[in-house]
């Protein structure tokens, strides 16, 4: 019956288990039993030693009692020879209980000796106190009483002896049951090994053969199979990789074709557009490029204008504006496009005809603005000559003429702003730089435009929130145009009834102008197109009784602005529109 692999480890884990319990309950069993005689030999041995100095004080305390008899004391000397004779008996009563067999034998003999050692002290109390007395105590009595000591003193060195041997006893043991223990864990130590080798060996083998067919599966060698050794968790993993390259076989030899005919279809593709298509993958290196890519840049990496917009589709970034590329006399819009889980896709778009195209609109623009500046000027003229001697016209002439007037006003105002876009765009737009009270220019522009906010039938209004100046570095002329911009604008789009206001605030180190009107406001998604030239609400969302205009105004304001050095923008408000505009303050003047 096969193993599973969980039943391998669980085997060897208990087997490296076994060995160690057995190891440590043989360690503790080695030295519990060492420990316990080590403990008895001391007991015992020293219960010897204590009895047997007891015994001698007791022998010594007698012999002093018999010297006080000897001195004349007899009473008190037998009532000491008594005392010291029960300590005596009492301790050598308690020391046969501890002694060895052969020991006992040695105190048997010393309690012979010491019986006859009190006969003889008896019989000298007799006779005391007198000469021959302590003659006989001196010959016979004392001797007697050495030789007693000695054999206690032969008995407690004798004890000292045993405790000497059962150390070394205890040592030999220690040095038998270490070198038992170190065998003990040297045979559990090579069995472990032993287990952990043949279960490695049974594990690692098995995967490293499926670790080399998967290598060679990545490198499209679906042959590959792998060889069941056996029936565990291992032997179902070799049968589910065999399925899975038999399935791969299969799958390959029915969609191999098809996938060469997509990627065929998509070569065919790319090589029939007349753009350049690079494509680049998700690190954005290139990895393929049509015919007309080819040809363009050969090997060369993308342009830097291109290369920030993959980089930027490549991040899941919002691109940033294209930029025109110039590359052999001809003009190219990139743009890019994430191609998801792979990449993204950059297209060089020729738009070498749309630049001509342009140019020649501007130039188209200019000239036409020049050629009908001077007409204008003198129909103008003309029209408030005539206007000077109207008296004798009737009121609906007078009428007609002032409309004229009027109309020559917008027209000159209309190409005034053309000769503006043209010398902004060839790079001629000069600015006459001085210091200048914006309050000023607010207060000049709007008493320009009062008339026509009355027939308009419009609120105009002006709301200073810096009641202190409000100076900047600037063209005072150019900026008065961005506010009649700004107020043509509101006057379009403001139905009658409405309002519209001038706003003038300070926002740190600048300072700002805005124009907020009640009209129907700029969508949210247009508020940066509207700064476009050319570029118009009505041409995205055309709406009835759409004002005239030629979509040059803000892109006018815009580019004053920025020459200034600073931001002109569209904010939502909750009704109309606010357009504002912000420049660097200058230092107030010292007093």
């Amino acid at each position: 019956m096969a193993w599973s692999l969980r039943a391998r480890f669980t085997a060897a884990g208990l087997v490296i288990l076994v060995a160690v319990v057995i190891t440590g309950v043989w360690s503790t069993v080695l030295f519990s039993r060492l420990g316990n005689v080590v403990d008895r030999t001391l007991q015992g041995r020293q219960g010897i030693i204590d009895l047997t100095a007891r015994m001698t004080s007791a022998l010594e305390r007698h012999d002093d009692a018999l010297v006080l008899g000897l001195n004349g004391d007899v009473a008190r000397a037998r009532a000491e020879l008594a005392e010291q004779r029960l300590t005596f008996d009492r301790a050598a009563d308690d020391l046969v209980n501890l002694v060895t067999p052969m020991e006992r034998a040695v105190v048997d003999e010393l309690r012979a000796e010491v019986a006859i050692y009190r006969r003889e002290g008896d019989a000298l109390l007799a006779g005391a106190p007198t000469a021959a007395a302590w003659d006989r105590y001196h010959r016979e009595v004392n001797p007697l009483l050495r030789k007693v000591v000695a054999e206690c003193a032969t008995l407690r060195e004798h004890s000292f002896e045993a405790l000497r041997d059962a150390g070394l006893a205890a040592r030999d043991e220690a040095r038998r049951g270490r070198w038992v223990v170190a065998a003990v864990a040297i045979g559990a130590l090579l069995a472990s090994a032993l287990v952990a080798w043949a279960l490695a060996r049974s594990v690692l083998r098995p995967i490293r053969e499926l670790t080399a067919s998967v290598e060679a599966m990545r490198g499209r060698d679906f042959t590959q199979r792998v060889e069941r050794r056996q029936g565990d968790e291992l032997g179902a993993l070799a049968d589910g990789f065999n399925r899975m390259a038999e399935s791969l076989v299969a799958w390959e030899s029915s969609n191999l074709a098809e996938v060469l005919r997509a990627k065929e279809t998509l070569e065919a593709t790319l090589a029939a557009l007349p753009d350049a298509v690079i494509v680049a993958d998700r690190d954005g290196r290139i990895v393929s490029r049509n015919a007309p890519a080819r040809a363009l840049l050969g090997e060369a990496p993308l342009p830097a204008a291109a290369q920030e917009l993959v980089d930027a589709v490549l991040a899941g970034e919002a691109p940033p504006p294209a930029k025109q590329v110039v590359l052999d006399g001809t003009t190219y819009l990139p743009f890019a496009v994430a191609i998801p889980k792979f990449g993204a896709v950059a297209v060089l778009h020729d738009i070498t005809e749309f630049v001509r195209v342009d140019m020649l609109r501007s130039e188209l623009i200019a000239v036409t603005s020049h050629e009908l500046k001077t007409p204008l000027t003198t129909l103008r003229m003309n029209l408030l000559l005539l206007g000077e001697e109207a008296g004798g016209l009737s009121p609906r002439h007078r009428e007609l003429l002032t409309m004229a007037v009027q109309g020559c006003e917008e027209l000159a105002r209309t190409i005034d702003r053309l000769l503006d876009l043209s010398r902004i765009e060839a790079g001629k737009l000069r600015l006459a730089m001085e210091r200048i009270d914006l309050h000023r220019v607010v207060d000049e522009v709007v008493q320009l435009f009062q008339p026509r906010f009355a027939e308009a039938e419009l609120a105009l209004e002006v709301a200073r929130k810096d009641n202190g100046e409000a100076c900047v570095r600037g063209d005072a002329l150019r900026l008065g145009i961005v506010l009649s911009n700004l107020l043509t604008n509101a006057i379009k789009y403001t139905p009658a009834g409405g309002r519209v206001t001038v706003e003038t605030s300070r926002a740190g180190e600048e300072l700002e102008l805005a124009v907020t009107d009640t009209g129907p406001g700029i969508p949210d998604d247009l508020r940066d197109r509207v700064f476009e030239k050319f570029f118009r609400v009505e041409h995205v969302r055309p709406r009835e009784r759409a004002p005239n205009g030629a979509g040059v105004g803000l892109y006018i304001c815009r580019q004053i602005i920025e020459a200034h050095g600073g931001q002109i923008h569209a904010e939502a408000v909750s009704v109309g529109s606010r357009l504002a505009f912000r420049l660097p303050a200058e230092a107030q003047a010292a007093a």
